[in-house]
């Protein structure tokens, strides 16, 4: 029994490990590192009643994607060994939720139900793109 016990906490690492590797990768592809999402909200020009561009929406996504995935790996590295694990996997539930409320308050017209499967779908996929912004 004991082994069965040491070997849990053995795969745990190592997903763990495999999740630490795999953000990292995906933090740097995805973040312009100088100041995270909030700097990109800004309207171009900054004149009254100026749009935001699609580029610094998508920047902003980017960076909000990158704070939040910093955030997870740094609570993350607060759990001791095999805890690790499972704050990652409440981690994911939690966001899950999150993504679930925000599209709940968006027009139902636009779908945003599927909008949410498909980003959740794309970042399940082990080849996943950190920039799809479709």
């Amino acid at each position: 029994m004991c082994g069965d016990l040491d070997e849990q906490d053995t795969e745990s690492e190592r997903l763990y490990a495999a999740f630490v590797q795999a953000a990292n990768e995906a933090f740097h592809e995805a973040v312009d590192h100088r100041g995270g999402s909030r700097g990109c909200l800004g309207v171009e020009g900054g004149e009254p009643g100026a749009r935001l561009s699609d580029a610094s929406l998508h920047r902003y996504m980017d960076g909000l994607f990158g704070d939040i995935l910093n955030a997870c790996s740094k609570d993350g590295r607060l759990a001791d060994g095999p805890d690790r694990y499972r704050v990652l996997a409440c981690q994911s539930i939690v966001l899950a939720r999150l993504a679930g409320f925000l599209a709940g308050r968006l027009d139902l017209r636009e779908d945003p139900l599927a909008s949410s499967i498909e980003a959740l779908m794309a970042g399940y996929a082990p080849q996943s793109s950190p920039h799809s912004h479709d």
